[in-house]
């Protein structure tokens, strides 16, 4: 990526990136499953696992991330070969000027529920390590500005944290589930039967696509740092592969393990700092990603009714009190609901 840019700030939120610009393939690769790996996907994950068995749990893992796979490649694929965000894409492939209004709102509101979703577990993890004296909302107010003035820096910190949080996070996660599986036969594991209410196949499906169709929809947002299409293949490839099937799999059998699906409380509050870890790089490194095309969703909104260009940093800071407001409000207890819905 050309230092120049980088140091400046400048996040083409509407203009095309240029190619002296654009990032390397492992950085967009790094960023991509930062996203696709956070604690809501083991949420996602321990759902399945403890509604239906290991086989149907992945199958409808695959049947959703198809969709996904489709869908980011797609989108991924315009947004390399024009540079531009998903919706400065929308405006000028077809939809026009209120179209991409429309679809820069919804994209913006779905990504700033997702924000309250993770600020909501984040707070949730660091309460739980001040032995509950903080609050829950103190919590939430004082994660969700954090990661607030974090994205303020544009792309240049999603560069940051994923190549900091991403390979922490993964070492960590390991470690917690091998202390949560450490006694179990996976092979029973794999073959036992489910403890919670059955799923459907189909509503399973749609709850996987669901987790991540905004995330599929803003391909373009990180895609456009891309060098070529072939980045963007691998790019949507492997995140889907990490991010689905890998941590759904440790999610399902942790379930199954456990006959829960309180999955993600049970591994942060039984691996003591290692488990306050994971929530805190879960939180960063796919939140400041939310944030990020939230505001370029919305400043697309805002250009394309009012005419003007707001700055990215002002957005940012509006957009992320907003989602931390929807934290403190509750918007955790439904998660399940809020997959449905997105899906």
């Amino acid at each position: 990526m050309n230092k120049n840019n980088v140091t400046s700030g400048e996040d083409y939120a509407f203009k095309p990136v240029p190619l002296n610009a654009r990032s390397n393939l492992f950085t967009v690769t790094l960023i991509r499953i930062g996203i696709m790996t956070a604690l809501a996907q083991f949420m996602l994950g321990a759902m399945l696992g403890h509604a239906m068995t290991f086989g149907e749990a992945l199958l409808a893992t695959f049947l959703g991330s198809l969709i996904l796979e489709f869908v980011s490649l797609g989108l991924g694929i315009a947004g390399a070969r024009e540079g531009l965000s998903t919706s400065l894409l929308a405006r000028w492939c077809g939809f026009g000027r209120l179209g991409s209004v429309l679809i820069g709102l919804v994209i913006a509101v779905s990504l700033l529920g997702w924000f309250g979703v993770q600020n909501a577990v984040f707070a949730n993890g660091l309460n739980y390590a001040f032995g509950g004296q903080l609050g829950f909302a103190w919590s939430a107010a004082i994660s969700g500005m954090v990661i607030t003035v974090l994205v303020a820096f544009g792309f240049r910190a999603l560069s940051w944290t994923a190549k900091i949080a991403v390979p922490l996070f993964f070492f960590v996660i390991a470690w917690i589930s091998l202390i949560l599986l450490e006694g179990h036969n996976i092979v029973a594991l794999i073959t036992s039967a489910p403890a919670g209410t059955p799923l459907t196949l189909g509503a399973a499906a749609t709850a996987v696509a669901g987790g991540y169709i905004v995330c599929a929809l803003t391909t373009a947002d990180i895609s456009r740092y891309c060098q070529n299409e072939r980045h963007v293949f691998w790019m949507v490839t492997w995140s889907i592969i990490v991010g689905e099937f890998i941590v759904n799999s440790i999610a399902i059998l942790i379930a199954h393990a456990l006959n829960t699906d309180d999955v993600v409380s049970i591994m942060t509050q039984t691996a003591g700092v290692l488990g306050l870890l994971s929530v805190i790089l879960s939180a960063v490194k796919i939140n400041d990603v939310n944030l990020y095309s939230s505001s370029l969703a919305f400043a697309n909104t805002v250009e394309g009714v009012t005419g003007k260009k707001w700055h990215h940093t002002w957005l940012t800071l509006g957009l992320g009190i907003i989602g931390t407001t929807l934290s403190i409000m509750g918007i955790l207890d439904e998660f399940t609901h809020f997959l449905v819905i997105l899906g």
